[in-house]
């Protein structure tokens, strides 16, 4: 998301374990800085998804959402240009967990992959997925879009066997750079006709929110800059657009909360740590402390948000994902999943915290802020 990197993307799964070798991106030797101390507190029958689309939410139930990748290339494996090879060409230093239980590299676009993710976020009650696509929709020949797609025709493939539904909406930022409004609205009309047009748009599949698909919209300044455009905004309207920024803004749906957790009604969002490597200041994971901060937030209201958003599930390149993952040795400290001051690395620490507070949240069952 949001990189002052350069982006490019590709894929298919590497089935073993990953021997961390490096392509002759440069190692990061950075010492993060510590975040703000803010932390101190650690079936038989198949239902179609369009039928499970119109069952009513358990009352005081907030829909959580993920921030997902899909821009991870994987076709030619050691290539330092990212629509082949990303996790070489972005010197990813961290492996991720696999469908066959070993760690390695995958393609987005990969069919068990996806599925794979689909059914781990479903089982952990996630409600929905955030495609980043906030570096321009046709960023690099459109192999990030070419990847999104895929995962949007996987997801209503799984939802259609009667699962637990896990729906998708996209993230759009290209006004970062155009620095123009009308931007959005043509980000707006490719992502209608692609996507909300398709089989895989109808709201069994596609995020709704107020009676419209979703869409958010990252960059500084972009809300205002909508909300004073005064030229066409026919494709924008019919979406529910929501807003993201770093500037740790309530009621945003991300990027990055580096200033700590910030409790909103309509939207809260969690996440374990944050490291751009391109000039902000680093958010530690401190083994677990800075997740644990932002999801007693949540725990300790009195109400429930709308929505909680978590950042993210693999977005590694960054440092917030939270789905298994072993680090290399160039991972600086700040960024390694360590459980304790002992230095103890635990690849499914972030996931397992995040199975554990969703399902402790839910069992509250706190009344949402809106019926107060």
């Amino acid at each position: 998301m949001k990189k002052a990197l350069c982006f490019v993307l590709s894929a298919a799964v590497l089935l073993a374990l990953a021997p961390f070798a490096s392509c002759g991106s440069p190692s990061d030797t950075e010492t993060t800085a510590a975040a703000e101390d803010t932390e101190e507190s650690a079936s038989s029958s198949v239902t179609t998804a369009e039928e499970t689309a119109e069952i009513p939410p358990e009352p005081g139930a907030a829909d959580i959402g993920i921030w997902y990748s899909t821009w991870y290339a994987y076709t030619e494996p050691g290539s330092e240009n990212n629509r082949y090879d990303t996790w070489c060409a972005w010197n990813v230093e961290f492996t991720p967990l696999l469908p066959d239980g070993t760690f390695g590299y995958y393609d987005s676009a990969d069919p068990e992959v996806i599925r794979f993710h689909l059914e781990k976020l479903s089982e952990a009650q996630i409600d929905f997925i955030i495609m980043d696509q906030t570096n321009n929709i046709d960023v690099d020949s459109g192999y990030i879009n070419e990847r999104s797609l895929a995962v949007a025709e996987q997801i209503k493939a799984y939802n259609d066997t009667g699962a637990r539904p896990v729906r998708y909406c996209s993230a759009v930022g290209g006004i970062q750079w155009s620095h123009d409004a009308k931007t959005i609205e043509d980000e707006a009309e490719k992502l209608w006709k692609r996507y909300c047009e398709t089989e895989f748009g109808g709201s069994g599949y596609h995020y709704y929110l107020d009676g419209k698909p979703l869409m958010i919209v990252y960059g500084d300044g972009a809300e205002k800059a909508w909300s004073e455009y005064e030229g066409e905004k026919t494709y924008g309207e019919k979406f529910t657009i929501r807003w993201a920024d770093n500037g740790s803004t309530p009621g945003y749906f991300g990027w990055a909360y580096s200033k700590g957790a910030v409790w909103n009604g309509n939207v809260t969002v969690v996440m374990p740590g944050w490291h751009n490597r391109a000039g902000h200041k680093p958010v530690d994971r401190k083994y677990g402390k800075t997740y644990k901060t932002f999801w007693n937030t949540l725990l300790e209201a009195e109400y429930s948000p709308e929505i909680i958003i978590i950042n993210s599930f693999n977005e590694y390149a960054e440092r917030t994902a939270v789905f298994p993952a072993l680090s290399d040795d160039n991972t600086a400290p700040g960024d390694k999943w360590y459980k304790d001051r002992n230095g103890t690395e635990d690849p499914y620490m972030f996931w397992d915290m995040t199975v554990s507070y969703i399902k402790q949240f839910k069992e509250m069952k706190k009344p949402l802020y809106g019926e107060r």
